[in-house]
C-alpha cells in the first residue's frame, strides 16, 4: 500500500457521513479525500476510540518499505477527549470540572510525549521511505454554547480551548522531533467552531458519538491542509462549498475493526441520583429539577440553564 492512514475518530472520518464499519470509518474522512486527490490506494487503518497504544498494537501491519505516505491523528483520546467533554457538559450542580481538565493536561504534558515518540519510532522503522504527516485537532469552541442540552460555562469553554492548544503543542513537538510534518488545523477552523456559521465542528448532535467531530466540510478542510503540506493545491472553492461526495473514489483497503472500548460523549442525565443529590446540595428545589428534566423542551431547558447560572454565581464558578 502506498498510503496508510492511522489514528482515531478524527482520522476515521467520524461526523463526516455514513459509517462503513464498526470503526465508524466514513468515506468523507480526510484520508479518503487526500487519497483521491493524490491518486493513491488507501489502507484505512484509523479507528474510532483509538489511543496511541491502540495504533501501535493494531494499525501498523500495512506499513512497509513501499509505503509512500502515512497520516496520523491520535492523542486526544489519551487525554480523555469524550470523558472531559461529558463532564464539562453537565450543569454546575453535578460537580466541578477543573480537576478533570487538570488531569487531561497532566497527561498531555507528562505521558503523551513519550507515547507519541514511541509511535513515530514504530512508524519510521516499518516505513522508512514514507513521508509522515501528523494532523492536529481544532479548537472546538468560540466562546458560546448554543445547545440547550449542554451546560458548558464560559470558563470551561476557555479552558477546553487552552487544552486544545496544549495538545497541538505536544503533538507538533513530537512530530518535528521525529522528522515528521505536523499539520496544525487550528487556524483553518477559525470562524467555524461549534455554534459558528458555517459550523465545521458538530456540537451535541445525533448520533451522540459524532458530537464535537468535524462535519463533511471540516474533514474537507483537514484534507486541504494536508494537501498543502504535500505540495498539492486543493480546489479553490471554500471547503463548505465543495462536494462532500467525491466524483471518483480511490481504492480503499479497510483495516480490521477493533473494539477499543470507546468512550463516547454523553449528555448529562439530569434525573440521575448524582444530579438530584447535587441539586439538593446546591440548594435547588429537587422536585423542580426533576420536573423540568422530565418535561424537556425549550422552556424547561431555559429554566435549567438559569438554575445552572445561579449555582455558578453562588459558588463563584463561572
Amino acid at each position: 500500500m502506498t498510503y496508510v492512514a492511522l489514528g482515531d475518530s478524527y482520522a476515521a472520518g467520524v461526523g463526516g457521513g455514513e459509517r462503513v464499519d464498526a470503526c465508524f470509518r466514513s468515506r468523507a474522512g480526510y484520508p479518503v479525500i487526500v487519497a483521491e486527490e493524490i491518486g493513491r490506494t488507501l489502507a484505512y487503518e484509523a479507528c474510532s476510540g483509538a489511543v496511541v497504544d491502540d495504533v501501535r498494537r493494531g494499525q501498523l501491519a500495512r506499513l512497509d518499505s513501499a509505503t509512500e505516505l502515512v497520516t496520523m491523528s491520535v492523542g486526544g483520546n489519551d487525554a480523555g477527549f469524550a470523558e472531559v467533554l461529558t463532564a464539562c457538559a453537565r450543569p454546575a450542580w453535578m460537580g466541578e470540572t477543573d480537576p478533570i481538565i487538570d488531569e487531561a493536561e497532566r497527561v498531555m504534558r507528562e505521558d503523551l510525549p513519550d507515547r507519541l515518540a514511541a509511535l513515530h519510532e514504530d512508524v519510521r522503522s516499518r516505513a522508512p521511505q514514507a513521508q509522515v504527516v501528523a494532523t492536529g485537532y481544532p479548537r472546538l469552541f468560540a466562546g458560546e454554547d448554543c445547545n440547550l442540552s449542554t451546560f458548558f460555562s464560559p470558563r470551561e469553554l476557555t479552558r477546553l480551548n487552552a487544552a486544545a492548544d496544549l495538545l497541538a503543542e505536544v503533538m507538533g513537538s513530537a512530530a518535528r522531533a521525529a522528522g515528521a510534518v505536523f499539520v496544525d488545523v487550528r487556524d483553518e477552523f477559525a470562524g467555524h467552531a461549534v455554534c459558528q456559521d458555517p459550523e465545521w465542528i458538530r456540537g451535541a448532535s445525533w448520533p451522540l458519538d459524532e458530537s464535537f467531530h468535524p462535519n463533511a466540510a471540516g474533514h474537507r478542510a483537514i484534507a486541504d491542509a494536508v494537501l498543502v503540506e504535500l505540495g498539492r493545491q486543493p480546489v479553490a472553492a471554500p471547503a463548505q462549498q465543495r462536494p462532500a461526495v467525491l466524483s471518483s473514489r480511490p481504492a480503499i483497503a479497510y483495516g480490521r475493526p477493533h473494539d477499543h472500548g470507546r468512550k463516547m460523549f454523553r449528555l448529562p442525565d439530569l434525573l440521575s441520583p448524582e444530579s438530584l443529590a447535587g441539586a439538593k446540595d446546591s440548594g435547588l428545589d429537587v422536585d423542580e429539577v426533576r420536573r423540568l428534566a422530565e418535561a424537556g423542551g425549550p422552556d424547561a431547558e431555559a429554566r435549567l440553564h438559569q438554575l445552572d447560572r445561579e449555582v455558578r454565581a453562588a459558588t463563584s464558578v463561572e
